[in-house]
């Protein structure tokens, strides 16, 4: 496999968690795994996009919660943390995590 780093894109709006991006170096979509840990949280996926890159392929998915309150505090950090795994799934040996609020970006990494 290539040097591809699988990197994880969280956006919020504020402390509201409103999508996630995932890109890998992989051509397998995640969209399925994520779809029936993100349900078993009563998220759903309000908008999926993909499109492909030379060797990439790049997922944007739009959440929300069933009851169609804020993905929010403790909600918010089990979506991630259910989303995370699954993204790094045979991603790469390098990955990276950025968290989106409102526009502004900061990165971290994470291993």
């Amino acid at each position: 496999m290539s040097n591809l780093r699988a990197q994880v894109h969280f956006e919020q709006d504020g402390s509201r968690l409103t999508a996630v991006e995932i890109v890998r170096g992989r051509r397998s979509p995640v969209i399925s795994s994520l779809h029936k840990a993100l349900f078993a949280l009563g998220i759903v996926v309000s908008s999926y996009q993909v499109r492909t890159r030379t060797l990439q392929l790049v997922e944007r998915i739009v959440i929300e919660r069933q009851d169609g309150g804020s993905i929010d505090g403790q909600l918010s950090d089990a979506t991630k943390a259910a989303i995370l795994p699954i993204a790094f799934a045979e991603g790469g040996s390098d990955s990276e995590l950025v968290i989106d609020s409102s526009r502004a970006s900061t990165a971290s990494s994470s291993a």
